[in-house]
């Protein structure tokens, strides 16, 4: 079974996006709000980056907002997952809300898969099973 990481906003800040990814059968998934220890970055983050680590696909979502951690796991899991600096990783799938500003999109889209909305993300993960 291919475990998938998703990063980005928590539920609090993005609703119930990870929620509705998670009910893409055939994958297992790791939500760092729930399977990571949140008690503080000593041991939420070497959760987070083993959790990567054993990750086969990543989806982020990093809204609208400033999300440094998110761009912290998209380059760890890009860094994992390519051979070659430039090089676009078919298993990275990335969220980029209509909102949010596009000054940075021509280099993000350079690292994996762009989509519109969780529900594009939810298709592509799907041909991913």
């Amino acid at each position: 079974m291919k475990k998938v990481y998703l990063a980005g906003l928590s539920s609090e800040y993005a609703g119930d996006w990870k929620e509705r990814i998670k009910k893409v059968s055939g994958f297992e998934f790791h939500d760092w709000e729930f399977d990571s220890d949140q008690a503080s970055p000593d041991t939420f983050f070497p959760d987070d980056l083993k959790a990567i680590t054993e990750a086969d696909i990543l989806i982020a979502n990093p809204g609208t907002t400033p999300c440094e951690g998110t761009w912290i796991e998209v380059g760890y899991f890009l860094a994992l997952n390519t051979e070659h600096p430039g090089e676009t990783c078919k298993n990275l799938i990335i969220i980029w809300d209509k909102q949010r500003q596009d000054w940075s999109l021509d280099f993000v889209q350079k690292a994996g898969i762009i989509v519109a909305s969780i529900k594009e993300a939810i298709k592509e993960l799907e041909r991913k099973r």
